[in-house]
């Protein structure tokens, strides 16, 4: 009953982790969103005064239509590639990061952060590239 109670302890544990980095890393995401939204809202006032809304029309909208080249440089950056790297170089350099990172490796909270990081910048990139 006793391995129970320290096992349960430690899932707590790892969940209260994953949410405190969600608040620190997530939190801030979301403002900076909402902040964009915002902005983006008062500067497009004029556009829909004059009834441009030819941006609203596209039925082929994709991905990568959504996302900001920002996003896709920071995550080709967090894995230290540049943008021409082939998906070959990419899975190269994440599994890599993910030898040096990886919590089973490396038990620091900075491990742990990086590595969100870099499946994030994977994903990001995969993303990218499949689309």
């Amino acid at each position: 009953m006793e391995e129970l109670f320290k096992i349960l302890g430690k899932i707590l544990q790892f969940i209260f982790i994953i949410l405190i980095f969600d608040w620190i890393f997530g939190g801030s995401r979301r403002a900076a969103r909402n902040s964009r939204n915002t902005n983006n809202y008062d500067n497009n006032q004029s556009h829909n005064s004059y009834g441009d809304y030819s941006h609203t029309n596209k039925e082929d909208s994709t991905f990568k239509d959504f996302q900001k080249p920002s996003q896709l440089d920071e995550a080709y950056n967090v894995l230290g590639l540049n943008k021409n790297a082939s998906l070959k170089e990419v899975k190269k350099k994440y599994i890599e990061l993910a030898k040096k990172y990886h919590p089973d490796k490396n038990n620091s909270l900075e491990a742990q952060a990086k590595m969100t990081q870099i499946n994030n910048a994977y994903d990001t990139i995969l993303q990218h590239i499949t689309n």
